[in-house]
């Protein structure tokens, strides 16, 4: 059996469709270009009688017109023009002109009938107003002239009898295109029927079946099959159709099995996960804790270290004012690492419990005035959003790096500490100190704003730095507009 695809089908019925549609198009121009023939014909026989009647009038006019003068030559002249239009329109009428269109219907009597008529007109007609024309004697072109009239009447009649045969004849051809019409809407009618009927059969009910399938099977009913009726592109998903009904009710038997399994092997993973989190997490604040420790100790050490090799040099060559120098210096650095070391203690012992945003920055502002005695002042506008515990912790480590470099870098005398809360929340940190060029200081060289960075990072926030030498510095910290529920 040979297999057609539904591309094929669909093509092949159109194409089919539209051949007998073009035929009964063309057949109709057809009839209607043969009436528009004929009628043209019917016309033009109409003048030849009129002109018939015209050429005989012409004729009496010449015969009563005894001189010769000029009225007699203009008639003489106008008899020859009107025969000349006559035998032009005759050839016409024989031969046909499909530019116009004109011609005669194919018909035998039709035929006859005209070259009758050009006979009559070449045998009889023409020689005998020749004749006329060319006599002299006044009483034989009025006894030609009697003579012509019987024989004018009977060429009058069968020029009328030419007519009434393209009348009949284009009276048949317009039942003939009237049924061709009919024909024809019949013809779209039953074929728009057929096509309907043939689609619904080839790809409307197999897509309904294939659909309604689809619906029991994922209703969990795999007992589902589909018939196959062709051998398509439609038979082909039927049957893989079926063949994943009976894969799917294989592995449904077992399935409950396979998901306890799979169940148990989640819940393992999600506990190694909730491991892995943790120890992430504590791995982070180590890596935090390290990078601080080298941002403030290490380097404190490091400073501490250099000035104990010059008291060195210096107590070596008894240099005992450079000496004491170095020993303030010395003594400055480890007051400068004590106080690094309590703000490292402060900070890791920072917890923020049930304590929101807004009171957890009044009191770290509290306890660095009271150990800076630097002057803060802040400010509140809006409501502050409730955040999670573990974000507060990490917004007020970067509120208290910022106070910490504000003590030890910027030689300040206030800080000014703002957190407004309308469109978006944002704190904003400003000291009026020495300032320091963000181009030059501000990247991820220095170890404390990398920290502050990260730390705004893991909140999802946006961390800003505006400063400049003598200027002061401004850190402005954006919060997530979309804050998780505590």
């Amino acid at each position: 059996m040979i297999s057609l695809k539904i591309k094929a089908k669909i093509i092949g019925l159109l194409v089919f469709y539209f051949v007998v549609a073009l035929i009964a198009i063309g057949s109709t121009l057809l009839v209607s270009w043969r009436l528009e023939g004929g009628a043209a014909a019917i016309n033009d026989a109409g003048r030849e009688r009129m002109r018939s009647y015209r050429i005989a009038y012409l004729l009496e006019q010449y015969v009563k017109v005894q001189q010769l003068t000029d009225a007699r030559e203009q008639l003489r002249s106008d008899i020859q023009y009107e025969m000349n239009l006559f035998e032009n329109t005759l050839s016409e009428l024989e031969f046909g002109n499909p530019a116009r269109p004109l011609f005669l219907p194919k018909d035998v009597n039709v035929r006859a009938q005209m070259v009758q008529l050009r006979r009559s007109w070449q045998d009889e007609i023409r020689p005998e107003i020749m004749q006329i024309l060319a006599s002299s004697s006044m009483d034989e072109q009025k006894s030609d002239l009697i003579n012509y009239r019987p024989m004018l009447e009977r060429y009058v009649a069968g020029i009328n009898e030419l007519v009434t045969m393209v009348e009949q004849s284009n009276a048949h051809a317009t039942a003939l295109l009237r049924f061709l019409q009919i024909a024809l809407v019949s013809l779209a009618l039953v074929g728009t029927v057929v096509l309907v009927y043939l689609f619904s059969h080839m790809v409307v009910r197999p897509v309904t079946q294939l659909r309604e399938g689809i619906k029991r099977m994922a209703s969990a009913d795999f007992d589902v099959r589909l018939p196959v009726t062709s051998q398509d592109e439609l038979g082909e998903l039927a049957i893989g159709f079926n063949s994943m009904a009976n894969q799917l009710q294989d592995i449904y038997a077992t399935l409950e099995q396979r998901v306890e399994e799979k169940s148990r092997s989640i819940e393992a993973k999600n506990k190694e996960l909730a491991a892995l989190d943790k120890e992430m997490a504590v791995s982070e604040e180590r890596n935090l804790l390290a990078q601080e420790l080298h941002d403030s100790i290490a380097q404190s050490l490091a400073f501490l270290n250099i000035q104990v090799q010059l008291l060195q040099e210096d107590l070596q060559q008894n240099r005992s004012a450079d000496a004491m120098k170095s020993l303030v210096q010395i003594r400055e650095g480890v007051q400068e690492s004590y106080d690094d070391v309590r703000e490292l203690l402060v900070h890791f012992r920072t917890r923020i419990g049930s304590t929101d945003l807004e009171t957890a920055l009044r009191i770290a502002l509290e306890k660095f005035e009271g150990q800076t005695g630097i002057e803060t002042v802040f400010n509140t506008q809006g409501s502050a959003p409730e955040l999670q515990p573990e974000h507060v912790l990490q917004i007020m480590h970067i509120v208290q790096e910022s106070l910490s470099n504000v003590r030890k870098h910027a030689k300040a005398c206030r800080v000014d500490v703002e957190l407004s809360c309308a469109e978006q929340c944002k704190i904003d940190i400003r000291d009026n100190g020495a300032g320091f060029d963000t181009s030059r200081d501000a990247g991820d060289s220095h170890v404390g704003l990398r920290i502050m960075r990260e730390r705004a990072h893991r909140v999802g926030a946006e961390l800003s730095f505006e400063s400049a030498p003598t200027k002061g510095t401004h850190i402005c910290l954006i919060l997530p507009e979309n804050q998780p529920e505590k």
